[in-house]
């Protein structure tokens, strides 16, 4: 679930530093005044690549061993020895 949080907040992240430049930086009044299309679209591409990479750097940083042998669970007198690395 905190992944799930902190995604959605890297997708938001951009929307909400754009919103704060055009308050802030460009001294815009209304919310929706400096929102183009063009806006709009870079806003998304940032945001699809900020998820995309913490995606990245989650799946590296969490992966367990890469080398050994897999052996797949078995039964063994009536017992499930589950699978694991040799």
């Amino acid at each position: 679930m905190a992944r799930m949080i902190a995604q959605f907040a890297l997708f938001l992240l951009p929307f909400v530093a754009f919103a704060l430049y055009l308050r802030y930086g460009r001294k815009v009044d209304s919310w929706l005044s400096g929102w183009t299309l063009r806006a709009l679209i870079g806003c998304s591409i940032v945001a699809v690549l900020l998820v995309a990479l913490s995606l990245l750097f989650l799946e590296s940083s969490t992966r367990g061993p890469t080398t050994g042998r897999y052996v797949p669970p078995t039964w063994e007198n009536g017992v499930l020895v589950p699978g694991h690395l040799e």
